[in-house]
């Protein structure tokens, strides 16, 4: 089955759009709470999924609390941290 097999969306902007009206295109997609289509070329090239009731603030700030905490406790104080291993930390990238 396709990953977009379960997405049913009425919402479809193309590039063109996103690019030329990007904020009007967010809201409009965080306001019907429902997943927009990106098209380039009248082909499927992203799929925007809006945030805003989805509390990723808070979920996103508890994680880095606790990575902090545990550089804290690792004897890692004054360390600088490459970002790619604060993401890594974060569960924000493999």
């Amino acid at each position: 089955m396709s990953p977009l097999a379960h997405v049913a969306s009425s919402h479809t902007y193309s590039m063109r759009e996103l690019n030329q009206n990007t904020a009007q295109v967010i809201r409009e997609i965080n306001e019907s709470g429902e997943p927009a289509l990106i098209t380039r070329q009248g082909r499927l090239v992203a799929l925007l999924t809006p945030l805003a009731n989805a509390r990723v603030e808070a979920a996103v700030l508890a994680a880095a609390l606790e990575s902090v905490s545990a550089m804290n406790t690792a004897g890692s104080v004054g360390k600088i941290h490459p970002s790619e291993e604060v993401g890594r930390d974060l569960g924000l990238i493999d």
